[in-house]
């Protein structure tokens, strides 16, 4: 089964091609480093599965659709995607309850060039910036329009372990990073 993991940063996943537009040898160490806007190296018709776990957002939302069509260009017929990210809007309801202190609503927010993530402020940042504020109905919604079927929303499915490092769901173990509520998770199939 061939597997793509694209945009892995530091989230490596063995069994699965590694991916990123970053590769600084130490933290992020891709299998194969991509060209920003450019399609990616493979063949059309080539991943039986492929993992989008906190990619989309870091591109620019105009970037976002053609990115899409090159991943289901090397994505078999009915290939399965997951696509996970940052939800603001799931953030922002959680900061409203307190149940989410303000710095995480602004670590999910757009343009984000310094790290504001709780207890890792101290942490360097790779500028890895999230240039859109990313949400589970605005990536749903974009997902339809770009022809992907069978839209499921895996939230609930992905167990509830924040330390998590992957979820095996039909025959594919997939390289989910934690179970943060501050997420959404969206199975797809592409319908090529």
């Amino acid at each position: 089964m061939n597997l793509l993991n694209a945009g892995c940063g530091t989230h490596y996943a063995n069994g699965w091609v590694n991916t990123d537009v970053w590769d600084d040898g130490i933290t992020t160490k891709p299998d194969i480093k991509v060209e920003p806007r450019k399609p990616y190296p493979f063949p059309d018709n080539h991943f039986d599965a492929i993992f989008l776990g906190h990619v989309l957002e870091h591109m620019d939302w105009n970037d976002v659709p053609n990115f899409l069509n090159d991943m289901k260009r090397i994505a078999k017929p009915n290939a399965k995607f997951l696509v996970c990210g940052p939800d603001v809007l799931r953030t922002i309801k959680r900061w409203a309850q307190n149940k989410e202190p303000w710095e995480m609503v602004l670590s999910t927010m757009e343009h984000q060039d310094i790290n504001t993530q709780p207890a890792r402020e101290h942490l360097w940042w790779d500028g890895a910036t999230h240039h859109w504020n990313c949400h589970h109905e605005r990536v749903w919604n974009l997902l339809i329009r770009m022809g992907f079927v069978s839209l499921v929303d895996a939230f609930d499915l992905i167990p509830k372990n924040a330390g998590g490092k992957n979820w095996e769901h039909e025959g594919i173990l997939w390289p989910v990073v934690g179970h943060w509520h501050w997420h959404f998770a969206i199975l797809c199939t592409n319908n090529k």
